[in-house]
């Protein structure tokens, strides 16, 4: 294989934008270092911010060093190269949540507006059979499609064909927007990955990281590789466009932290601070992004857009759910305790994202069971292994 994009031509950089998340599947490692050179290359000469993760950053740099422009690239920060230490072997595991906030991370160090794009690239010689947490490669790959759409941004993921099961690598290369496999271009190959769900994802990541009053909708199609038409059909209005984000289950925050607190809760006294602890590991999963919530709201001054309208069904389901687990403890008054709770809720999220800490989650719980008039014994445990006390 010579390219990444094999015989597309260069003017396949538009092809390429169409792609965030390609997988390169290899079965030599002349083939594969002559590819991943390339992309790096092709990277560099179109003025994109390039970092490559490899196994010994020092034979990458050995290896493009001679080429022109390398060494200043490097300099300048341009061309990055970490070591998987740093990155998918953390501590000698893999893990998909810390993988993808790092990833998250590295994103917003792109700096799409000082270069013309971003190109990652990730070897993953490092996943193989035994490895502690190799079996959530697939859904660490699956992640970073809700993460990777921005515009002027491509992930590459270069895997070695003899390292893996067929059965895994084909439910890896199906995650993927598009493969190189055999030196052919296919895409799309990611399945059920609809226009609306392309530009629903673009939406949670832009909306959520730069606001929605500042992501313009030629951002979201460009962002989403769909046309303007295609968009419209969809999503006559931003604001249709907004309404549907909020109301998708990757939204909503009370969706993903509520199934795993009710399924660690022994009695429904143990409910609610469960309910905390699991928002804290969502934010942490989630890389501290700002509330969906309080970001639409600012952009919302009518109370009876529909905006405002799903911001508000939003906040009486959260009350009620709040209610209802108060309620079933025996408290004598849950709707108002309901209320409070959810001001403590908010307030954790709001600075828990302005500090990227999960302590104001857990600081708020047990605030909150106080006002109940239970105490919560003993350290609580964060996604990353930390401790804070309880």
């Amino acid at each position: 294989m010579a390219r990444v994009f094999p015989r597309v031509h260069l003017a396949s950089i538009e092809l390429e934008r169409r792609h965030h998340h390609v997988c390169a599947v290899f079965d030599d490692d002349r083939s594969a270092q002559t590819a991943i050179d390339g992309f790096v290359l092709e990277g560099l000469a179109q003025g994109e911010r390039v970092v490559e993760v490899a196994e010994v950053p020092g034979r990458v740099i050995d290896r493009l060093g001679g080429r022109t422009g390398v060494r200043q690239a490097l300099r300048s920060g341009q061309l990055e190269v970490r070591p998987w230490t740093d990155a998918y072997l953390a501590d000698g595991t893999f893990r998909a949540a810390r993988m993808l906030a790092y990833v998250r991370v590295l994103m917003r160090e792109a700096d799409t507006e000082r270069f013309a794009g971003a190109r990652l690239i990730g070897t993953m010689d490092w996943a193989v059979d035994g490895l502690d947490g190799v079996d959530e490669l697939v859904a660490y790959e699956t992640g970073l499609n809700r993460i990777l759409a921005r515009p002027r941004v491509t992930v590459l993921c270069a895997y070695d064909a003899r390292r893996h099961p067929g059965e895994r690598l084909r439910e890896i290369v199906a995650v993927h927007d598009a493969a190189v496999v055999d030196d052919v271009l296919t895409q799309p190959v990611r399945l059920g990955a609809t226009a609306r769900e392309r530009i629903l994802t673009a939406a949670a990541l832009l909306f959520a990281e730069n606001g929605v009053a500042r992501t313009g909708v030629d951002t979201l199609i460009e962002a989403a590789g769909v046309a303007k038409a295609t968009f419209y059909r969809h999503f006559p209005a931003k604001d249709d466009l907004v309404v549907a984000w909020l109301r998708a289950p990757g939204t909503r925050w009370l969706d993903s932290v509520r199934p795993i607190a009710e399924a660690r809760a022994t009695t429904a006294h143990d409910v609610l601070p469960e309910l905390f602890d699991a928002l804290a590991d969502w934010l942490e999963d989630e890389g501290y992004v700002a509330s969906p919530y309080f970001n639409a709201a600012v952009t919302s001054t009518d109370p009876a857009d529909p905006v405002a309208v799903a911001i508000r069904d939003y906040n009486a389901e959260v009350h009620a759910y709040l209610a209802n687990v108060l309620g079933a403890t025996g408290h004598p008054d849950p709707e108002a305790l309901a209320s409070e709770v959810h001001v403590l809720i908010a307030g954790a999220i709001a600075l828990g994202v302005a500090t990227r800490s999960g302590a104001h989650v857990l600081a708020a719980r047990n605030a909150a069971m106080k006002l109940i008039g239970t105490e919560v014994a003993g350290p609580r445990h964060t996604t990353d292994g930390g401790s804070l006390e309880g």
